[in-house]
């Protein structure tokens, strides 16, 4: 995450010291040239081309990628924002820090988009609309939500988001049936933002 997008959550931070943090492991969904890191317990709901799913008791983790035409900013925080109230998050106009929500996110490891952070049934969610870079008809819905204990491996799945570049072109990548897979990594914990 970055430093501005959840302050909301800056006062869970506490919450999560002392926790028994979860390992997180890569995951590669070679169809949309994406690559993140989640918890290695996670229990796969769906994973097609169309969906990721997974939980355990602490994090639940979905992707959406969806394919149309660019998005500018404004159309983004249209999208987000009727996808939220679609979904049921309650958040503050402003956060914490007093930036108004949407927020706006010019480089999470090289993607572009906007999040929104709040609440679902009474625990902490975030939305993210994240647009490949490469691609820029190609988006990526992705929510999360998590126990307050469990705020650090939340913020490290989040920040995680990474674009796989393309192999020398700026071409649109093409449509193919591949599930998300996870890669073997070595295990790490989650790092704080802070």
């Amino acid at each position: 995450m970055g430093y501005k997008f959840f302050p909301i959550l800056v006062t869970l931070v506490v919450l999560g010291s002392g926790t028994q943090a979860q390992t997180l492991k890569q995951w590669t969904w070679d169809t949309y040239k994406l690559k993140f890191q989640a918890p290695d317990d996670l229990e796969l709901k769906r994973n097609e081309d169309s969906i990721f799913e997974a939980g355990n008791n602490n994090l639940y983790l979905d992707i959406y990628p969806r394919r149309g035409e660019s998005l500018s900013y404004d159309d983004m925080k249209s999208q987000i924002v009727d996808w939220a109230y679609g979904l049921g998050l309650k958040y503050p106009a402003v956060n914490a820090s007093g930036t108004a929500q949407p927020i706006y996110l010019s480089n999470l490891n090289g993607f572009w988009g906007c999040a929104i952070d709040g609440q679902s049934n009474n625990v902490p969610a975030t939305v993210l609309l994240l647009v490949n870079p490469d691609d820029p008809s190609l988006r990526f819905y992705i929510w999360i939500n998590y126990t307050q204990p469990y705020y650090q491996e939340a913020i490290a799945v989040l920040k995680s988001f990474t674009p796989i570049p393309l192999s020398g072109t700026n071409a649109p990548v093409t449509q193919k049936k591949t599930t998300v897979k996870h890669t073997k990594k070595k295990s790490s914990s989650p790092t704080s933002i802070f």
